[in-house]
């Protein structure tokens, strides 16, 4: 008898560590979100090219071009009771679009290595919106305060990203300034560290490969508050 108790311990042990460490998926057939071990190659450029990326290869002679963007959702508590006394849940995680990520087919690494930049600063700018979204919730205290500022946090967040990479841009493929490439990827690779308590989850990414709330009794949230014009900047049915 005592030898099955302890055969039952250790069975309810096990089940437990391994429920602790369950493992999310952070990609689909579509789509490759940040992680900091994920590496996007040229087999990952999937897309076709148009008259824009032909435009750019000519006047710029790039020859990968890279569709990424920042995912973000808010979801709040189901029943409107529980708004009152649980905290609402924001999730961001840049994703790499492979249909519509294109190479030639002479592009060579460095080409590749340029266009993955965008999606480590697409991950900078997710850090960044984490950070601020927490202080404002440890300065009120208060259930609420996610959903008044989510929206412009992520106004703010895309606006901050789209600004890098026009500046990017410029000095590496426009202008082409020697070294402009080392210095850039330097500088984002400083900022991921110094926010690197605010990284990327698998279970946010994992938000949005399901489709669907990952927390128990919560729901996606069919309005946001705005204080501004709102702007989409990526389109996905998961995203608010």
């Amino acid at each position: 008898m005592r030898f099955k108790l302890i055969i039952l311990f250790c069975f309810i042990f096990v089940n437990q560590a391994l429920i602790g460490q369950q493992e999310y998926s952070t990609s689909t057939d579509t789509h490759v979100f940040w992680q900091p071990n994920t590496k996007i190659t040229k087999d990952d450029y999937r897309g076709v090219a148009t008259s824009q990326t032909e435009k750019f290869a000519r006047e710029y002679g790039i020859t990968a071009f890279a569709s990424v963007g920042i995912w973000s959702v808010l979801d709040i508590p189901k029943k409107k009771k529980d708004r009152y006394r649980k905290y609402e849940k924001v999730y961001f995680a840049p994703a790499f679009e492979r249909t519509t990520s294109y190479v030639a087919i002479t592009v060579d690494l460095l080409q590749i290595e340029m266009q993955n930049l965008y999606f480590d600063m697409c991950e900078l700018w997710a850090r960044w919106a984490r950070r601020e979204l927490q202080s404002y919730q440890d300065s009120l205290k208060a259930t609420g305060v996610l959903s008044i500022f989510y929206a412009t946090v992520k106004e703010k967040m895309h606006q901050n990203r789209i600004n890098m990479c026009s500046v990017y841009v410029n000095d590496v493929f426009v202008k082409k300034e020697s070294g402009a490439f080392d210095k850039w990827k330097t500088i984002v690779h400083q900022m991921l560290e110094q926010l690197k308590m605010w990284a990327t989850t698998p279970e946010e990414c994992y938000r949005f490969v399901s489709g669907k709330p990952i927390e128990k009794g919560y729901i996606r949230a069919k309005k946001v508050i705005s204080f501004g014009n709102s702007k989409t900047y990526s389109k996905n049915k998961n995203s608010n």
